[in-house]
Formats: C-alpha cells, sequence, structure tokens
C-alpha cells in the first residue's frame, strides 16, 4: 500500500498528440520534490509566480501532517504513540479510508504500515538504484500480528478536538495523502480566483477547469489532454512519436486520473518480481494477474484510494463498489499481465474530445 510515488506514471500530453497549430494561453509553472517525488504545477491566466510559491508552501504544509518518515510530521509522531491527538486533515482522510478498509474485508489496509516498512521500493536518492531486500520472514509475521484495521478508533472530542488512537498498529498513508493533497491545492487556486491549471503529484493528475488555448487570436477551451503508461513499455519497442509507451489517452475537465500498478515500484531477484502492493494476509506483494488499474473520479483523494482499493478488488467487485454509496461516481480501467484490458461502463466516454 505504500505508494508515496505512484507506480504508473501518468504523462500530461500537451499538443503533441492533436497536432494543433495553437498557443497555450499566459502561464506560470513550478516544480519541487515533496512526498519523496516529483511534483509539478501549469496555472494559466496569470503571470504571478507567487501562485507556484503558494503551491509550494501548501505542499510543505501537507508534508508536515501525512509524512511516515519525516520527524517533524503529525503521522509520524501519531504512529511513534507521542500523541492521538491529530488534525482535521489527518482525520478526516483516515475516516474515509477506513471505510474502503471495511468495504474491501482488509484486503486494503492503512495499518499495514508495521509491514510496509520492512520493505523498500523507493530509491534512498532520487533517481538512485531501489535497494532488493528480502525481509526476514519472522519480522514479516511479527509485523502483520499489529495489521488490523478495526485497532483504529477515531473520536471527536467536546471540545472540537480529533483524536486517532492506533492501539498498538501503524498506519501508511501513502495511498491516500497525495490525492487528498492534490484537492486541497485546487481548494487553494480557487480561492485564488484561478479557473485552468493541471497539477501532478508523482504522477497523481488533478485538473482544474479546462485548458485555455489561443487559436487564431482566439481563447478556446480544450480538454486536458493525459495519456495513462503502459505498464509494459519498458519491455517493448516504442514508436518514433513514443505512443508505445501509453496504454491510453483520456480526456478530461475538473477531473483526477490516478494509476496503481506494479512495475515501477519494484524489483527483481532471483528471478521473482517484488513490487510495493503488499497482501495484508502474507505481507509480501499482492499475486493477481493485474498489472495496473487507473481511475478517474471528481476527487483526486479518492481517484488514489480507489487505484490501490481496486487493484486488490479486481474488476468485479470494482463495478459493485461503484453502487454502494461509499465513494463518489468513478470509472476504472484494468490492465492485466497477458495485455488484456477491462473498463468500467462508464470510462470510454473520457476516450473521446468533449465528452464527459
Amino acid at each position: 500500500m505504500k505508494k508515496i510515488c505512484i507506480t504508473l506514471i501518468l504523462i500530461i500530453i500537451a499538443g503533441i498528440l492533436s497536432g494543433c497549430a495553437i498557443k497555450p494561453v499566459t502561464s506560470v509553472s513550478g516544480n519541487g520534490f515533496y512526498f519523496d517525488t516529483f511534483v509539478s504545477f501549469t496555472v494559466y491566466g496569470t503571470e504571478d509566480t507567487e501562485i507556484i510559491n503558494g503551491l509550494k508552501a501548501e505542499c510543505e504544509k501537507y508534508e508536515k501532517i501525512f509524512s511516515a518518515v519525516d520527524q517533524r510530521s503529525e503521522l509520524y509522531h501519531l504512529n511513534k504513540g507521542d500523541t492521538d491527538e491529530v488534525s482535521g486533515d489527518l482525520y478526516e482522510s483516515v475516516k474515509k479510508a477506513l471505510l474502503l478498509c471495511e468495504y474491501s474485508d482488509g484486503l486494503y489496509d492503512i495499518t499495514i504500515r508495521p509491514v510496509s516498512e520492512q520493505w523498500q521500493f523507493v530509491p534512498e536518492e532520487p533517481g538512485g538504484p531501489v535497494l532488493q531486500i528480502i525481509p526476514d520472514d519472522e519480522n514479516i509475521k511479527k509485523a502483520l500480528e499489529k495489521v488490523d484495521y478495526r485497532k483504529v478508533k477515531l473520536s471527536e472530542t467536546e471540545d472540537g478536538k480529533y483524536k486517532i488512537d492506533l492501539n498498538g498498529t501503524a498506519i501508511d498513508m501513502g495511498s491516500v495523502a497525495k490525492g487528498y493533497i492534490a484537492d486541497r491545492l485546487i481548494e487553494y487556486l480557487k480561492e485564488k480566483g484561478i479557473k485552468s491549471a493541471i497539477i501532478s503529484l508523482g504522477g497523481n493528475i488533478v485538473c482544474l477547469g479546462d485548458k485555455p488555448v489561443e487559436n487564431d487570436g482566439k481563447v478556446e477551451e480544450q480538454d486536458y489532454t493525459v495519456a495513462i503508461k503502459s505498464p509494459f513499455a519498458a519491455k517493448t519497442s516504442t514508436n518514433d512519436d513514443g505512443s508505445g509507451q501509453y496504454a491510453d489517452i483520456v480526456y478530461i475537465r475538473d477531473k483526477s486520473v490516478v494509476t496503481s500498478g506494479i512495475y515501477e515500484r519494484s524489483f527483481e531477484k532471483d528471478g521473482i518480481t517484488y513490487h510495493h502492493l503488499i497482501d495484508t494476509k502474507t505481507g509480501y506483494p499482492y499475486n493477481s494477474d493485474l498489472a495496473s488499474v487507473s481511475i478517474i473520479s471528481d476527487s483526486s483523494f479518492e481517484a488514489d484510494i480507489l487505484s490501490t482499493v481496486c487493484y486488490y478488488l479486481d474488476y468485479d467487485k470494482t463495478t459493485e463498489l461503484q453502487n454502494k454509496g461509499i465513494v463518489g461516481d468513478f470509472e476504472a480501467e484494468f490492465i492485466y499481465k497477458d495485455g488484456s484490458v477491462k473498463r468500467t461502463m462508464g470510462f470510454s466516454k473520457y476516450e473521446h474530445k468533449g465528452e464527459d
């Protein structure tokens, strides 16, 4: 479940695929390194670089809430047992995640942290190699004894404070945090009067409004074009335009696209591939025919969680989840190791321009 960096990077396609001779309107862009991943922002309709500085400041603020490893963070101290009092941000995100833990009957479980910290699928240095270390089986068994989302108890005090009692376990918000933060960044932009922007948090893509472009001196609005990277791209040759890298192209506005899969945050040792989506029953990578799951949703927060949850649920149980009312409307694309693809009924509308 440790998803500090989304496994399958979603690539923003800026006019390359359409071939149109159009120009983007005035915009400001920036990037940084937060949440152990690279982030980027493009904000349209302004030349004020303070907008980018504000987004970076927001990222720093939320990193001090959700990071499991930053010793300054709220989650770090909660997991260490130093406190049970938390912010509304952490409280609400844990509350929603627990609903999906329950729905999946523990296949998805945010208390996987005692196990996930035994593994390392992120390089110690950006761009560096992953340490190919297989945890000791006995350590995994001991860690698994602490994994049970039902141990987590939430409460609100009469004076409006939020509390989380972990009861001896620890939580991993890697499948939640970037989506929650992306939604907060969009709220920040709206408060600043921004109507169009695209944000990537390590591959979690969220779009605000339409993409404005200049065509023959007139400003037109277009869908944002986002490519879902193929899980097999690294193993196959690509066309000259790089299109072989893409599993699908989607056209969105005011939506988020998040993918989770097994090929980037992984390593191979002794002929066995180990990936970051951990089986809550065994403590080892989850054995599935799936290579990746992509989610499109109004909420980046929900898209982020669902990209992991639906990997464990697979297609049939995901379609059942769509009708349960636990989360908002969403569509999903499942890509299997044999190259086959399944999509929920409404996914195809995002594969055509101008539909929503």
